[in-house]
């Protein structure tokens, strides 16, 4: 069997991390460029304003949530196999790249419209064209990284289980926070050089490497699945291949998978929205220089680069994991009620609290994404993983859009108070420490083995 060879299993985990490292460097090459996209056309910017930002911000996950696109993404992972969904998805992925890198190249920021509908409050009432056109895009773009990271989950869980499944996950995801800190600590170089449309346009370009190796991967998949196939090793290898509306009851009725699902959406809300703001943060509260902002901010993901396949590691052999999210949440709500004290104003004071976020960054994805295995048997984990991004596509498209009307709405002379945008975070924090607890409880009711190592 192929993934009975160590060399083979980490061989195809970097193949298809890399997939997903290059979608995540287009997701947030626009986070360091916030400031930059908010300053007057006359002095280079876009004129943005944070409401117009939020909302393109947000609009990665409109697709996802009110076209379901996520649901039917796990529905035709299930029904259609890896290899379908992977290519439909790293499409999808380069395509809306690629409109969103043409709405800020060719179309002007003075052109603005009166949409006839605002998407319950989320478009604002007068909205530059540019940012609608870039906010389709963006979501298209959403579509296709998201339906890419539940396949991604599924094939190194394929590959994986029974092995180092924790320690692969772990590895997975400091790849793509490699991508994110890539994007954070570069885009405001490219865009000072270049202009902002050059980042997106690098962004796209690397989204492009991604397509040709998935389509090495299938090669593999292939070998694999004949294999599988000719020894009969597994049964439920036929029942992957079948989607069923039993299979989506029965993770419905599953409360440790809601309890899993709803921290993610929590947790991940008080994380990835606040990147999309932390430049300003630094900015505004600490005097930082735009580009040395970025590279502060980056800290965070260049953290757990390390740290989460060491957390993984850790979950592989000792287990704990509910304990090790539980641990996570704390910290960051810890964190971010440090940021949200009006009286410190110290870059060093900053730098010390994004190491602490880089710590719960990695500890809760390198034990909740394995866990989810554990709670959801092999053949619905399609269903799963779909129906956990689209919970977390909630939180990634509303919380943008209301932290940046708060911001503006505390916004004097240019000067923004970010207090209570990072109250915000803070109580998404404490809701998600209580739901790690939750957890932790049901795991002893449920024996869902969430505390137990993962290497058999």
């Amino acid at each position: 069997m192929l993934n009975e060879s160590k060399k083979n299993r980490w061989m195809i985990l970097f193949m298809v991390s890399f997939i997903m490292m290059m979608g995540y460097v287009f997701w947030d090459i626009v986070s360091p460029l916030s400031t930059t996209l908010k300053t007057p056309i006359e002095e280079g910017g876009m004129g943005w304003t944070s409401a117009e930002y939020g909302f393109f911000a947000g609009s990665y996950s409109i697709f996802n949530i009110f076209l379901l696109m996520l649901f039917f993404g796990g529905i035709i992972l299930d029904k259609m196999g890896i290899r379908f969904t992977g290519i439909l998805a790293t499409g999808l992925m380069f395509g809306g790249a690629a409109l969103n890198w043409y709405a800020v190249a060719f179309i002007s920021p003075l052109i603005t419209t009166q949409p006839a509908f605002t998407l319950f409050g989320m478009i604002p009432e007068t909205v530059k064209v540019q940012v609608l056109v870039s906010a389709v895009g963006f979501g298209l773009f959403g579509v296709g990284c998201d339906i890419t990271g539940i396949t991604i989950s599924k094939i190194v869980t394929k590959w994986f289980k029974g092995y180092e499944l924790a320690s692969a996950m772990g590895v997975q995801v400091a790849m793509a926070r490699l991508g994110t800190a890539s994007a954070i600590s570069f885009s405001p170089l490219i865009a000072n050089s270049f202009g902002i449309p050059a980042s997106l346009l690098v962004g796209g370009v690397l989204l492009l490497l991604g397509l040709p190796t998935f389509f090495v991967y299938i090669i593999y998949d292939r070998r694999f699945d004949k294999e599988q196939s000719q020894e009969n090793i597994r049964i439920e290898k036929k029942e992957d291949s079948t989607f069923s509306m039993n299979d989506f009851m029965q993770t419905l009725r599953n409360p440790g998978f809601w309890l899993i699902a709803f921290l993610c959406v929590f947790f991940y809300s008080s994380i990835r929205p606040f990147l999309k703001f932390a430049s300003d943060l630094m900015v505004n509260k600490y005097g930082i220089q735009e580009i040395t902002a970025g590279w502060i901010v980056s800290i965070l993901p260049y953290g757990t680069i390390i740290l989460t396949p060491l957390f993984g590691h850790l979950y592989d052999r000792i287990g704990k994991g509910a304990t090790l999210m539980l641990i996570g949440c704390v910290i960051v709500t810890g964190s971010h009620i440090l940021l949200a004290l009006p009286f410190f104003h110290s870059t060093l004071y900053a730098c010390i609290i994004m190491c602490f976020l880089g710590i719960a960054f990695s500890l809760v994805p390198s034990a909740m994404w394995s866990s989810i295995p554990k709670i959801v048997p092999l053949k619905q984990l399609g269903t799963a993983y779909s129906i956990i991004y689209f919970v977390q596509n909630i939180g990634l498209m509303i919380v943008p859009v209301y932290i940046g009307k708060i911001i503006d709405d505390y916004t004097v002379n240019n000067v923004t108070d970010f207090t209570v945008p990072m109250t915000v975070f803070a109580i998404f924090g404490i809701i998600s420490i209580l739901l790690a607890l939750a957890l932790k409880m049901i795991d002893r009711q449920k024996h869902y083995g969430l505390e137990q190592r993962n290497i058999k």
